[in-house]
């Protein structure tokens, strides 16, 4: 069947549109918080209705007074989902009642001319649905009274949504298997927002230069040279000392959630910051998930008059961390898009890389050669032989090695085994763990 459908979920701050969001993705991917209006930006998820898929877009709560500087912003957010989505659930609070700014939805929803459904919710019990009454004065189709929280009459607005012509899901059949899944990770604001708008080239996140503005992962589905590519963009990883407050946390777990569910990730730096310890942790941390990694050196354009190469740059990131060497280094400027060209290339190569074990026989050769160049040294007066390798897995790719004594192999000598691998086939970007056994 055709593309998958998007339903797009507005309102106003606070009448529970991530706890639907939630509800219909089956999972907490909107930070759900009393503040009012956390969710800032459009954020995608996917959710099955009798097995059919579609996409929701979660969108800023709307605040029409002037008090609020995201105000302008997140309006243009409503408007870009209202053009995107095939449908629209437009919800409002039951107990609450009626606000001037559902009013002022109203409109727009009037406007779109897109099919769309009026859900009043926080009407979790019977009882409740008479809430419904103050909101037929929207003018509006007749008004559905649901509950986010227990799930009351979510199925009736799927229902009226799914019945209409312009949206049939999607197959799951039809799925295109040929994708790839980014993430976006660093320090709050060395650019990674920028870097996404850059990348899909028009403003989704919502960029400002207070720290910490994006709170949430941001889906975004592009289409690149004929493949699918799912780029999700995190909220800054910050120090734990520094997270104050529990939206900052969930963003904190939602950046390492994201990392998990990406293929490659994408460590944006700063260049006039250079690399820091922070990076350094975050860096560790995508290693240790065994996550295939570009580095992304933004804001290159205000070096020009520090006089700072490339090279050196590198030389002291190394310097810091050993590690780095064998991930690719992008130096960019989201502002000026240098070379942001080259990013989703660099980035589908490392994807591609290792998608097959690396043969036996041909791992088992290289052992030989690589043994005889030089063997490990005699301990405890016991002489160690490495008698047979494989590959176990290969994402992350994982060597196994067998040997009549593992746990005389030193650190040392397996920082060779790793090196001289990395050295004999294409590696670069990938993060490769190795593990000797007895055998």
């Amino acid at each position: 069947m055709g593309k998958k459908s998007r339903i797009a979920i507005i309102g106003r701050p606070n009448v529970g549109k991530s706890t639907l969001f939630n509800r219909l993705s089956g999972k907490r991917t909107s930070i759900v918080d009393q503040v009012e209006g956390v969710t800032r930006d459009r954020i995608y998820a996917s959710g099955e209705w009798l097995n059919k898929g579609f996409d929701i877009i979660d969108t800023g709560g709307f605040v029409s007074s002037n008090e609020d500087i995201f105000n302008e912003k997140i309006k243009e957010q409503i408007i870009e989902a209202l053009n995107e989505c095939d449908g629209i659930i437009f919800m409002v609070d039951g107990k609450d009642g009626l606000n001037p700014n559902d009013s002022h939805l109203a409109k727009m929803v009037r406007y779109s001319s897109k099919n769309y459904v009026l859900a009043v919710n926080k009407c979790d019990t019977p009882d409740h649905n008479d809430r419904i009454i103050p909101f037929f004065s929207l003018g509006l189709k007749e008004p559905v009274p649901i509950s986010g929280l227990n799930g009351a009459g979510v199925g009736d607005v799927l229902d009226t949504l799914f019945a209409h012509e312009d949206l049939q899901g999607q197959d799951f059949e039809d799925i295109d298997e040929e994708s790839m899944s980014i993430s976006i990770v660093g320090m709050p604001n060395v650019g990674k927002s920028s870097i996404l708008n850059a990348l899909i080239q028009k403003e989704q996140a919502i960029v400002s230069n207070i720290a910490g503005t994006t709170r949430d992962s941001i889906d975004t589905h592009i289409k690149w040279h004929g493949h699918s590519i799912k780029i999700v963009d995190t909220a800054g990883l910050r120090k734990k000392s520094k997270i104050d407050d529990d939206i900052e946390y969930y963003s904190s777990l939602r950046a390492v959630d994201s990392l998990i569910r990406s293929d490659v990730v994408l460590l944006v730096i700063d260049a006039e910051k250079g690399f820091t310890k922070q990076e350094k942790t975050i860096a560790s941390e995508i290693i240790r998930r065994g996550k295939r990694m570009v580095i992304l050196v933004n804001k290159w354009d205000l070096t020009a008059n520090q006089n700072i190469s490339a090279e050196t740059f590198k030389e002291e990131m190394f310097h810091e961390f050993h590690l780095l060497q064998y991930y690719p280094i992008l130096f960019v400027s989201a502002l000026t898009k240098r070379r942001i060209s080259n990013v989703l290339s660099e980035t589908w190569t490392v994807f591609e890389k290792q998608r097959d074990k690396i043969g036996t026989k041909v791992l088992n050769e290289w052992l030989i050669k690589t043994v005889r160049k030089y063997p490990p040294q005699a301990l405890q007066g016991k002489s160690i032989k490495l008698k047979f390798m494989d590959q176990v897995q290969f994402s992350p790719p994982i060597f196994a090695f067998f040997c009549n004594y593992p746990k005389l192999i030193t650190v040392a000598y397996k920082r060779y085994l790793h090196n001289q691998l990395r050295e004999s086939f294409d590696l670069d970007g990938l993060t490769i763990k190795l593990s000797v056994r007895k055998g």
